[in-house]
């Protein structure tokens, strides 16, 4: 087996410009791609770093993640680097697309459930099932950890390099359970960006951040009826919200409607197939939301827009759900041909 230092798992993504999200705003909007991860997703920072702390301690030979299908293919796509086995406990509803992503991975993979938390105590009973029988197996939380939270802080070092040190007026993302929203905040701290803020985007019927942070602490959501369902916990982690108590972060919700409206607008600016997850990330840019979401809050400065991943998306679930919303084709603006001939 390799060095696990040696082995590369995430990779630098690239911190893109938007030209049309920047027209919609008014101000320079960047999209930081980490959708280009080699497993689809922003996942692959924190679960391979999880991974590999466990495979090189010499933990395991076998990693057991439940996921709604991004952690999955960050755990099967590790496994396969290192060299290790990997079972994967996802949701039912997966398109084909991905069942096939495990496949080729070489992953063992069950379907756990209807919601995340289903699959997750499946998968904590297999877990137990194989140390009964003797193995060495590792459990590999998807969003709920430190080690998870400081791979996911990476991102905004390279940010903070892309941008040239210049602080973003704000960061803007999603939230399921948590571990993404964590590692940002961590990652920002690093690089003393305590001032700012963080604009935290879900879905409704899958908004526990946001019924959380009214309550002032982790709420459980009766299920999940949201067609986002890589934001499906029932219940975000008790990290997210600990750090509203010295950063500023803002917790909105929007229809699955508008996310998946910003995905396929998302798919005609930049040729990017993304998840509704991001796309409810995307609707604060495409609505242009921010001024009214954001206040005072919003600060001088580029606005950096998470793209978190489209690894569980495909064409054909993409025009489905269009048609299920009943999306236009209508174009932000027309433009006339003839003023352009010479």
């Amino acid at each position: 087996m390799a060095d696990m230092d040696d082995v590369v798992l995430h990779v630098q993504t690239p911190l893109i410009y938007s030209a049309p999200l920047s027209e919609l705003t008014g101000r320079d909007v960047y999209c930081k791609l980490e959708n280009t991860q080699p497993s689809g997703s922003f996942k692959l920072r924190g679960i391979g770093h999880v991974c590999r702390l466990a495979v090189k301690g010499g933990n395991t030979t076998h990693l057991i993640c439940s996921s709604g299908g991004n952690a999955g293919l960050a755990t099967a796509y590790c496994a396969k680097q290192l060299g290790v086995k990997a079972t994967v406990f996802t949701m039912d509803g997966l398109p084909q697309s991905v069942l096939k992503k495990f496949h080729d991975l070489g992953c063992d993979i069950y379907i756990g459930g209807s919601v995340w938390d289903t699959c997750d105590a499946t998968a904590r009973k297999f877990v137990e099932k194989l140390r009964h029988e003797g193995e060495r197996p590792f459990y590999v939380h998807p969003f709920d950890s430190q080690a998870v939270w400081d791979g996911h802080s990476t991102m905004m070092h390279e940010v903070h390099g892309q941008l040239r040190g210049v602080s973003p007026s704000a960061v803007i993302t999603c939230v399921g359970g948590g571990g993404l929203l964590a590692g940002i905040d961590k990652g920002l701290q690093s690089i003393d960006k305590d001032h700012v803020p963080i604009l935290a985007m879900e879905t409704h019927g899958a908004d526990s951040y946001n019924k959380a942070i009214a309550a002032g602490k982790p709420i459980k959501l009766e299920k999940i009826t949201s067609v986002a369902k890589t934001l499906g916990a029932l219940q975000v982690c008790d990290r997210v919200v600990e750090i509203t108590k010295r950063r500023k972060v803002i917790s909105k919700v929007t229809s699955d409607a508008k996310a998946v409206e910003a995905c396929w607008r998302f798919l005609r600016d930049h040729q990017f197939l993304v998840e509704p997850a991001c796309g409810a990330t995307l609707s604060a840019i495409y609505e242009n939301k921010l001024e009214e979401y954001l206040g005072e809050n919003l600060m001088e400065g580029p606005v950096v827009v998470v793209i978190c991943g489209g690894a569980t998306m495909d064409l054909n679930t993409l025009l489905q759900l269009k048609q299920q919303f009943d999306i236009s084709e209508q174009l932000d603006r027309t433009y006339d041909i003839e003023q352009y001939h010479l």
